[in-house]
């Protein structure tokens, strides 16, 4: 009745100050009565989904829903980043990796070692972004604000974590722990004990901390505008130059769930590629002996993390959007992280145990050598063949979860249009 009954500049009035109050509803500070027509305001700013059984209350300034979607400012950022860090592995080649300094043969040794550190992230995310989604359906700043995620606060507490972790087992047991399973080495082979013992230190190292860590940054994810406008009226602190909602990101369809996960782990694992590739020991083979193994094994462990991030993910989002009521729907939105867990622990297992690191030692006047294995020829194959067991059953259940989400947001616009079309005829 107040927009109906008043002048016509009471109205814009109003509307002038929704949009300068930040995301106080300034309608003379009236809340819309349930059950009513949204103010204008909200028509023009609707919210864009909405969660399963909410109701449309929840309206967020168009400024908090550009940062809640992701800037297009993340995407500039991030090509900022590598470009930088590119550079950057440019100068410390020429200064300190390379004994040649910048020359052909280095420069593409080191351009092959910072491409395999990220390309496969990129392009899976890419790849499925673009054959997946509709223009605008979802925006990919929201994509590389999650990456940004994971790849800087997420890592962070991965290695302060995992490092007090190999810490605790190498205090524990010196002969056998997570990244040296050698009760009998270098003349003989790791014994079943610890192989055991080895197994269970990767799944609640590796797999817990990461995992854990990884599927937390994709908490800030909400569902709906409405659940936005919660998360600001539950925490009102404020930063000067900082957005309100900046913990919270807006993911509105199953879909946009499911390629944040994707995302994340991309995100995670093209740091953890940095400081593999780049540690002193590969830059001594790829510069020395022009051995780039670790780099191009790299590329495996990217697809890995971010399959069974993106099966954590494609869990959370059937938590979300799913009817409570229905059977199908999980119990928590943590009931996917399990496998992922146990996966992880199980993939870094069956590639510590296959490595071989050769032994010397010269024992009254006589030169002894070991190959340093950790296991038998046969047994090494044996677990070469887990570990790729491992990766296939990691991708194909992603696969599948990821399938049904991405075809269930398909069958809904499919039914949506035809509802629309007729709606218009009416």
């Amino acid at each position: 009745k107040f927009f109906l009954n008043s002048p016509p500049f009471v109205p814009y009035i109003s509307v002038r100050l929704f949009l300068l109050g930040g995301e106080r509803r300034a309608v003379l500070g009236m809340e819309p009565p349930t059950g009513s027509d949204p103010p204008p305001f909200a028509q023009a700013y609707p919210p864009m989904a909405l969660g399963f059984g909410e109701e449309a209350s929840g309206y967020i300034t168009p400024r908090t829903e550009r940062h809640v979607r992701g800037r297009r400012c993340w995407i500039h950022m991030w090509v900022a980043t590598f470009v930088i860090l590119y550079v950057t592995s440019l100068v410390m080649t020429a200064l300190r990796w390379s004994e040649q300094g910048m020359c052909i043969r280095s420069w593409w040794c080191v351009t092959k070692m910072y491409i395999c550190t990220f390309i496969a992230a990129l392009v899976w995310v890419w790849y499925l972004w673009r054959s997946t989604t509709r223009p605008g359906e979802v925006p990919p700043g929201l994509l590389i604000s999650v990456w940004f995620t994971t790849g800087t606060l997420s890592v962070g507490c991965c290695s302060l974590c995992n490092w007090a972790m190999v810490q605790l087992w190498a205090w524990m047991n010196p002969y056998c722990y997570i990244t040296y399973p050698a009760d009998n080495w270098p003349w003989d082979y790791t014994s079943g004990k610890c192989m055991m013992i080895n197994v269970v230190q990767w799944i609640l190292t590796a797999g817990i901390i990461e995992e854990s860590f990884k599927f937390a940054s994709l908490l800030r994810l909400r569902p709906s505008p409405s659940k936005v406008k919660a998360g600001l009226d539950w925490c009102r602190c404020k930063c000067p130059g900082i957005p309100k909602a900046w913990w919270m990101r807006l993911a509105d369809s199953p879909l946009a769930v499911a390629l944040c996960g994707v995302a994340a782990g991309g995100g995670l694992a093209t740091t953890e590629n940095f400081m593999y590739i780049f540690s002193q020991e590969s830059i001594e083979k790829a510069f020395g002996e022009n051995d780039l193994e670790s780099a191009y094994g790299r590329i495996a462990a990217s697809f890995a993390h971010m399959v069974w991030t993106g099966y954590a993910a494609c869990g959370l989002a059937k938590w979300q959007f799913m009817d409570p009521s229905d059977p199908d729907r999980p119990r928590r939105r943590t009931s996917y992280l399990l496998a992922p867990i146990v996966l992880h622990g199980l993939y870094n297992w069956c590639s510590t145990l296959q490595r071989c690191e050769a032994y010397e030692e010269t024992y009254q006047g006589k030169l002894y050598k070991s190959d340093g294995c950790y296991l038998p020829p046969k047994w090494r194959m044996a677990f070469k063949a887990g570990h790729t067991i491992v990766m296939l059953l990691s991708f194909y259940w992603w696969h599948a979860e990821f399938s049904e989400v991405a075809g269930d947001d398909q069958e809904e616009e499919q039914v949506a249009e035809p509802t629309a079309s007729s709606s218009r005829q009416v």
